[in-house]
């Protein structure tokens, strides 16, 4: 069964490419996207993600965080610095790797909503 155009769109969004043609990149930047495709042409800096990539990965990381900080508050073996840094590297880091993705699979979504040309 093939895919639909939406969801090819999406998974090129969340790869980091354009959602028309999967060749070029979506970012000149870590967050920053490009005005255009370099391959196709196809104007991706158009599409405003705003305030929805941040948005969505707290909501997704949050849940997880909050277990992990349940978790290492019952080891009481571990000092306080090793759990407080630990956990904080961890969710700075978690959050640095999931934003970047999360806002190309909704460019992508977004892409994918567009009306047909």
């Amino acid at each position: 069964m093939p895919l639909s155009p939406a969801l090819i769109a999406v998974v090129r969004g969340l790869r980091g490419r354009c959602p028309q043609c999967g060749r070029g990149k979506l970012f000149a930047g870590y967050l920053k996207q490009a005005p255009a495709c370099s391959a196709c042409g196809a104007a991706t800096g158009e599409i405003a993600a705003e305030d929805g990539p941040p948005w969505l990965t707290v909501l997704m990381l949050g849940p997880l965080l909050a277990a992990l900080t349940f978790v290492s508050a019952r080891q009481e073996a571990w000092p306080l610095w090793m759990r407080l840094g630990g956990l904080g590297t961890f969710a700075t880091l978690a959050v640095l790797m999931m934003l970047p993705r999360v806002k190309g699979g909704l460019i992508g979504v977004l892409w994918g909503m567009r009306p047909p040309a």
